[in-house]
């Protein structure tokens, strides 16, 4: 689709219009790098219902690429796309809240997540989980009565 066609319809609102040229301005292909207009190209979409919106703008917030740092606001975004099914919010929602980054620090809650994204086929999730509890303090081990 050329880029006219393109621009005219993530004007009108179409969801998909508004990912792909979106993805185009983060990338510079066809288009000059316009990293605000990207993100509110994805926050068209995801108003429009766009899960994949959702969750990249969960992911740009959290860098403030094209917009201001928001990590409360991009929690919202992966929790929003992580409850319609998205692995990969799932995954960067459970490390939001293993790092403490817009969310309360919690492992009992990243592992929440990080098991959503691993039932959803989310193959880093597994790693995530283990290096959860490797991480986790574990209580001390009782002496051996002898």
């Amino acid at each position: 689709m050329d880029i006219e066609t393109l621009q005219q319809l993530a004007s009108q609102g179409d969801p998909g219009s508004c990912m792909q040229l979106g993805h185009r301005l983060m990338r510079g292909r066809g288009v000059t790098r316009d990293y605000e207009r990207a993100i509110a190209c994805f926050d068209t979409a995801a108003r429009a219902g766009d899960t994949d919106a959702l969750y990249l703008l969960g992911k740009y917030y959290l860098k403030g690429v094209g917009c201001s740092k928001d990590p409360a606001g991009a929690v919202s975004c992966l929790e929003q796309a992580a409850r319609r099914g998205h692995s990969g919010a799932a995954l960067k929602l459970g490390s939001c809240f293993e790092q403490g980054l817009g969310a309360p620090q919690s492992a009992e809650m990243a592992a929440y997540w990080y098991r959503k994204a691993a039932a959803r086929g989310e193959s880093r999730a597994y790693d995530a989980l283990l290096n959860l509890s490797l991480r986790a303090p574990h209580p001390p081990v009782p002496p051996v009565n002898r």
